[in-house]
């Protein structure tokens, strides 16, 4: 057998044994006060990436409103089939503001994205990306990957996995519960670990 070929034999196997150990604790344990789930950090990060229009754009211009920043890409199939939700989710609550961040090349990107017509900002990188995705302060492999912030830059939670409705159910409550102060940012971190 070819070197390159066991080499990328055994590194599948290594991502597939990694992916398998994820989805075994997936279920985090409910945050302490004053943290938040998975060692996130506690505010939003600040990075530039490239928008589908070709130009540098940092995460903190997307800010004053609540984020739901998902990292995606075009290969990945529980990340597209997420996607239709996220748009309705946007077009549901202009109130908040979905991010897209592909880890994925450009020119896959604005392909996917022509048929696809996102009514959410979308950023985009490679390596520029997963070192965004690892400003938050957790431990990113999989995709997709999900980090939910209050207007004030508060991360809140983070979700490893495909979003499903009941996930989305949750996250817009407790978004609007911390927007209209009948719960403070503890509350809400707590919220979101117990039941995402």
């Amino acid at each position: 057998m070819r070197p390159a070929v066991v080499t990328a034999v055994l590194s599948a196997a290594a991502v597939a044994g990694y992916l398998s150990y994820r989805l075994a604790i997936h279920e985090a344990p409910p945050a302490e006060e004053g943290t938040t789930s998975a060692g996130l950090a506690d505010t939003l990060p600040d990075f530039t990436l490239q928008n589908l229009e070709g130009s540098p754009q940092s995460i903190k211009t997307l800010a004053g409103k609540p984020l739901v920043i998902n990292f995606w890409a075009t290969w990945c199939v529980p990340c597209r089939e997420e996607i239709p939700m996220l748009k309705t989710v946007q077009e549901q609550n202009p109130w908040l503001t979905v991010v897209g961040i592909a880890v994925d090349k450009r020119d896959d990107v604005l392909k996917y994205a022509d048929g696809m017509k996102f009514n959410y900002p979308i950023l985009m990188g490679e390596s520029e990306a997963m070192s965004a995705a690892s400003s938050f302060g957790v431990d990113f492999f999989a995709l997709p990957f999900t980090v939910f912030a209050d207007a004030s830059g508060h991360l809140l939670g983070v979700h490893t996995g495909q979003l499903h409705p009941e996930h989305i159910e949750n996250l817009v409550a407790v978004l609007k519960d911390l927007g209209e102060k009948r719960i403070d940012v503890a509350t809400a971190r707590q919220r979101l670990a117990q039941r995402m």
